[in-house]
């Protein structure tokens, strides 16, 4: 029932309640919603203590050490820090910390030294966190950065302008006027009137679908992209008022969009940043392709490791746009100067090499992708709007039995495996142990209060006591024990 149970809530992803329906229609054994839930619950436990066992024994077929590390958050719950095999894609450690902060990081990191030694070649994003957290434990140890984290970072540094032309444009309700104008035009039309009315619509609509999907910056700069599509309605537009003047064709709606554009347009500043931005866009786009990374952030894919002589191009290939955008002026050699030292500072991370190997392994995107497998799985499951809280109880599990979707860990690990045998000869006592401590895995241990008002009157008791001239014993002792986790309550995962 364990096992059914299991498989079916997060192999199908199928949702509690129907678990219980299957189970009890098609097998004739009911189950509480209750039932489902806490055998659901176990089996991931037993899961991760099954992984725990087994991946440190096939450690040497997996090839060198090289790990990419993570911390996975998901709003209203704690951090998942997370450990992935680079070369075969096994999730080797995963455990719930209270913070993305060095402290709790460099603890994690502990934890899989503990389990696995030390790693040949580290890859993380750009947080400083992790790398302050990866040189206090792993001195001496090659660290890689993700591409895709380093250029996202770089965006703002690259684009200064962006957000200028931005709030330029909607400063004043600017494109919501344009686009409640759409709203009054008509969407048929036989006259020649009406069909430029149609067409009038039809082209506002075009200008404002160009900020249907503001985010992705700075890979994808939607406000630029309006202005854009404002210059065309512009040269569009008084082109078709000096058709229909030839025409003897009265149009005033289409004066009037001209003119409301052109004011929109000639905002102080629009012009000038919108100059800037494309030029900056462009600088972006040279050093992506000189990167090797040209696909759309919503699409990241994983990204090819780089030869020694692949580096040796990119790095020249970087240098020549530079160049060539410090042409524009001082405002752009400005922009040069800082791009500059942001290579610098994080060149020896970007073009690290893996000890042995001579080529760079550059992305953490594999390791994103696993998280958000788990995310629509919970998703799937429970709904959107407890994403965070069940990510938050059972992050570091699913992190485990997101093994089942490696290739390497189906082919090398589970051949020969009876997962019954397995699951039934964990320790129930360290299972029910680890199943009570799941609610704070990843957060520091607390004093626990009375709920409710009780609360207050808790506090306010041991203040009365130490104010008043009563002998403190024995009731600071029971005061101590009524604030005191049970016995043998633990935090996390030992």
């Amino acid at each position: 029932m364990l096992l059914a149970t299991g498989i079916l809530r997060f192999g199908l992803d199928l949702p509690e309640k129907n678990v219980r329906a299957l189970l009890a229609q098609g097998w004739g054994i009911p189950l509480s919603l209750s039932d489902v839930s806490r055998l659901s619950t176990e089996f991931l436990v037993r899961w991760r203590m099954f992984c725990e066992e087994a991946l440190p024994t096939h450690a040497s077929e997996m090839g060198p050490l090289v790990v990419q590390i993570d911390g996975t958050v998901v709003e209203n719950g704690p951090v998942t820090c997370r450990f992935r095999h680079a070369l075969t894609g096994v999730t080797l450690w995963a455990e719930q910390i209270e913070a993305e902060s060095a402290p709790e990081i460099a603890r994690a990191l502990r934890t899989f030294q503990a389990r696995y030694g030390v790693p040949l070649h580290l890859l993380r994003d750009g947080s400083p966190a992790f790398r302050k957290a990866m040189e206090e434990v792993f001195p001496g140890v090659s660290q890689g950065e993700d591409h895709w984290h380093f250029l996202d970072d770089l965006g703002p540094v690259v684009l200064p302008d962006y957000p200028a032309l931005r709030d330029t444009l909607v400063k004043d309700h600017g494109l919501s006027r344009l686009a409640e104008r759409s709203r009054t035009l008509p969407t048929k039309g036989k006259t020649i009137e009406e069909v430029e009315r149609v067409w009038m619509r039809a082209v506002l609509e075009w200008v404002e679908a160009a900020r249907d999907h503001t985010g992705g910056f700075p890979f994808r700069l939607a406000y630029l992209e309006v202005a854009c599509r404002l210059e065309a309605v512009r040269r569009w537009a008084g082109q078709m008022v000096q058709g229909n003047g030839r025409r003897g064709i009265l149009l005033p709606d289409m004066v009037e969009l001209k003119l409301q554009v052109i004011r929109l347009l000639e905002r102080e500043g629009v012009s000038w940043h919108r100059v800037r931005t494309g030029a900056e866009a462009g600088l972006l786009t040279e050093l992506r392709r000189a990167m090797r990374v040209e696909r759309e952030r919503r699409s990241r894919p994983e990204l090819a490791p780089l030869t020694r002589e692949d580096v040796a191009q990119t790095r020249r290939e970087i240098d020549l746009a530079l160049t060539r955008f410090a042409a524009e002026g001082e405002w752009a050699q400005a922009i040069v100067a800082t791009v500059v030292k942001r290579f610098e500072a994080h060149g020896p991370y970007l073009w690290a090499e893996v000890p042995g190997q001579s080529v760079v392994i550059r992305s953490t995107v594999p390791l994103e992708q696993d998280h958000g497998a788990d995310r629509r799985g919970v998703r799937h499951r429970t709904g959107r709007e407890e994403t965070g809280q069940e990510m938050g109880r059972l992050g570091s599990l699913l992190a485990f039995w997101s093994n089942m979707r490696c290739e390497w860990f189906r082919d090398q690990v589970l051949p020969g495996v009876n997962l019954w045998e397995e699951f039934a000869r964990r320790d129930p006592e360290e299972v029910r142990r680890r199943v009570c401590a799941l609610p704070r895995e990843g957060r520091r241990p607390r004093v626990v209060l009375p709920r409710g008002e009780k609360a207050r009157a808790c506090l306010e008791s041991l203040v009365k006591l130490v104010a008043g001239e009563e002998p403190l014993e024995p009731h600071l002792s029971k005061w101590m024990e009524s604030v005191s986790p049970p016995p043998g309550e633990v935090t996390g995962i030992a």
